[in-house]
Parts: structure tokens; C-alpha cells; sequence
């Protein structure tokens, strides 16, 4: 039996579950803390706030484990041993689904402008099984205190709570090798990526994996199969910078790199951990290509603006905030913007969230309401005078041509 102290109990929780804990004594300001740490957004994730972890810890049990998942569903474990009430930051138990995070999001009254940081938040999470983890929970438990009765188990989704079956997930594991032996490699893979040839780049993967079993596995893709942590930060860093070099706007590489470490940080099998790999590279040389063909030619300045658009196309832009962004003037602004662009800043802007508007009309069930005010327009008459100018089609019409969903 381990001599038990909450610093120890602590660290063998992070060590062993892969997941950090909060020790809970009767000190509120450590659930400020944890709230103003783990919390997105209040109204989307009310079980994460400071009132409802503290109704939830008054009324837990001893010996039983607490799995609370959000609106979101994104989870964490509460659960009461030697005194102390353990509460886990957030995990996630599924990947990120955008289409399903737009509907939350649009029927719950916010805009697209909360998408991008929604996204980039979900998959800085670890993704992990609530099972696994009170597993081993137990055992770390039972090392301490090997006479402790068994834990029991309650599921809480808002204020529903209910019983719950195991569940079985994966284990992850890590080995190192050297990265030297594969830089003429890594240069022409990254050129690739740069110059967004996703064709040129698929046949090249194909090679590499042939000449990786038939030659020396260790040369490129062995590496980062069994060196998911290391491999995929170099590989990370690389690609990121060629699709930067390419104009790609840095949230959307963050997000593609971010998610698809999250996957890998959950796999041991190689062939599953190689394609999480390879399909990171291929969505950064798509964006790479995107970046490099309809606004290929535009200048530093205008580039900001356009990106600045497109990640607040939601909300509303005043020239006075793309002037400070292009350090120009309104007349030079405007001129430049038509010239390079081929829009007006206003049109730039309709048109952006008209494109939103149409996926969302094409793969979703949200109502036209919803979507008008997801969108950034709250007059829903309003957006369907503007979507129809757009597409000669009012947002009804549309959807009814080209629902996906039909």
C-alpha cells in the first residue's frame, strides 16, 4: 500500500489517466479557477461553471464516480476519495464534428463567428474513454487503499442522470527514432505541400510507403507511426510553415494540425496513426491549393483584410477596422481591395456568408431563421433579399435543389 498524499495522488491521476485533476477542499476560488480554465462559453457549457460544479459536488457520493458530459459532449469525472472531492478538466470522447457543432451552435442563438475558437478549443482536449479512465482510476485507488469499496457510476447530461455500460477504447504508445535519414525526403514532401499538388503529392505518398516497407521503414513513415508525439510535432511544424508560405490563413492550419494530433494521441495501431498523418498533409496542401488560386496575387495588406473577413464574416466589419488592419487609407482601401479582389469590401462580405449559408442549407436541418442568424443576419426577410441577389434563388428554393439530406 502507497502512503497517500494528495500531490501524489494527483500526479499518478495525469500520469496514468492522461487527464489533469483538481483537488477539491472547500476552497472556491479553485472552482473560479477552473471555470475561467476550462469553461468555452458559460451558456454552452453551463455544468462547467463555478454554481453547477458546486451544486454537483454537495450532492455527490461517496464511492461512486460521476461522468458529466455537456452540451457539447465534452466530459469530465467528479468523483470523492480520502476526504477530497477530484474533479477531471474536460475530455472529449468523440472527434469534432463540425456539421453537428454548427446546428448547437445555430439553435442555441450564436453565430459562425464562434465556430473557428469552438473548434480549436474541442480539439485541444484530450480525447480519451470515460471508462477507461475510472479503470484506472480504481487501480490507482486501490494501490492507496486496497480495503476501498467498489465505486459505483453515474452518468449526468444536464440534469439527467442515469446508469451507464463500460466502454472499451485503445491505448496509446510511444517510441523514438531519428528524424536526420529523412530530410531529401521531407524537403521534396514539403515543396509539395507548398505548392499545393495534391495529385503529385498522393502518388509521392503512395512511393514513400512502398519504398518504407521494401527499403528502410524507418526513412519516413515509420517514424511517425511509432513516434506519434515527436514525429507528428516535426511533421506538424513543417507542413504548417509550407502551407503558411502558400498564404493559408494560420487559424485554418491550426485547426487542421491540432485535430489531427488529437486523433493520433489516442491510437496504437500504425496503419491508423499513418492515415490520421497523411490525411493532415493532404487537407493542408488542399488549403495550400486554395490559398494559391482564386487570391493568389493579392498584396500583404489586401491578404489581411480578406482573412480578417473570413474569420468574422458573421459580425459586423466596419471599413474603419480593415483600414487599421491594411494601415491605408478608406480611398486607397477600397481601390485597392476592387482591384486585387475583384469585390467590393461589401460584396466580399455578402458573398462570404452566402457561401456559409448554402452549405448550411445543403447538409443541415436548421431552419432558415436559424441559419439567417448564424450567418450574421439577424432580419431574416433581410437575408433572403440578399441570398436570393446572391444565387437568384430564395434560401427555400435553394435548399430544395440541393439538400444533401433529401
Amino acid at each position: 500500500m502507497l502512503k497517500y498524499s494528495d500531490n501524489d495522488f494527483s500526479t499518478l491521476l495525469m500520469n496514468i489517466t492522461g487527464c489533469i485533476f483538481t483537488c477539491y477542499n472547500g476552497n472556491d476560488s479553485l472552482l473560479d479557477e477552473y471555470e475561467k480554465t476550462n469553461c468555452f462559453n458559460k451558456d454552452l457549457q453551463p455544468l462547467f461553471t463555478k454554481p453547477e460544479l458546486l451544486s454537483l459536488i454537495s450532492d455527490i457520493k461517496q464511492n461512486t464516480y460521476y461522468r458529466v458530459i455537456d452540451f457539447l459532449g465534452i466530459g469530465m469525472i467528479i468523483f470523492r476519495f480520502k476526504g477530497s472531492t477530484w474533479i477531471s478538466y474536460p475530455f472529449v470522447r468523440k472527434e469534432w464534428d463540425r456539421e453537428k457543432m454548427e446546428r448547437i451552435l445555430a439553435s442555441s442563438s450564436f453565430t459562425a463567428s464562434f465556430l473557428p475558437s469552438l473548434e480549436l478549443y474541442y480539439t485541444s482536449l484530450p480525447l480519451l474513454s470515460s471508462t477507461r479512465m475510472m479503470k484506472l482510476i480504481t487501480s490507482i485507488i486501490q494501490s492507496f487503499s486496497p480495503s476501498e469499496n467498489e465505486f459505483g457510476f453515474i452518468r449526468i447530461e444536464g440534469n439527467i442522470k442515469e446508469k451507464r455500460n463500460e466502454e472499451v477504447i485503445k491505448e496509446y504508445s510511444v517510441d523514438y527514432s531519428s528524424i536526420y535519414r529523412r530530410y531529401d525526403i521531407e524537403n521534396s514532401f514539403i515543396r509539395m505541400v507548398r505548392e499545393g499538388n495534391v495529385e503529385e503529392l498522393r502518388t509521392a505518398i503512395s512511393e514513400m510507403i512502398h519504398f518504407s516497407s521494401n527499403n528502410d521503414p524507418s526513412l519516413f513513415l515509420e517514424f511517425y507511426a511509432k513516434n506519434a508525439s515527436s514525429g507528428m510535432s516535426v511533421l506538424r511544424t513543417l507542413t504548417r510553415k509550407a502551407a503558411e508560405e502558400a498564404g493559408v490563413n494560420v487559424v485554418t492550419i491550426d485547426r487542421i494540425t491540432q485535430s489531427a494530433v488529437q486523433k493520433i494521441n489516442t491510437e496504437t495501431n500504425t496503419e491508423r496513426i499513418t492515415k490520421i498523418t497523411l490525411e493532415m498533409v493532404i487537407k493542408l496542401a488542399e488549403e495550400a491549393r486554395k490559398a494559391r488560386s482564386l487570391f493568389s496575387n493579392l498584396s500583404p495588406a489586401i491578404s489581411r483584410c480578406v482573412d480578417y473577413i473570413r474569420l468574422h464574416y458573421p459580425e459586423e466589419i466596419s471599413l474603419s477596422v480593415l483600414i487599421d488592419i491594411a494601415a491605408m487609407s478608406k480611398a486607397n482601401l477600397t481601390r485597392r481591395f476592387l482591384k486585387e479582389t475583384g469585390y467590393t469590401v461589401s460584396s466580399f462580405i455578402r458573398d462570404t456568408r452566402c457561401y456559409h449559408a448554402k452549405k448550411l442549407l445543403e447538409n443541415s436541418e436548421l431552419s432558415i431563421k436559424e441559419i439567417s442568424s448564424y450567418v450574421g443576419y439577424e432580419d431574416y426577410n433581410y437575408f433572403t433579399k440578399v441570398f436570393r441577389s446572391v444565387t437568384n434563388l430564395t434560401p427555400s428554393e435553394y435548399r430544395s435543389q440541393h439538400s444533401k439530406r433529401l
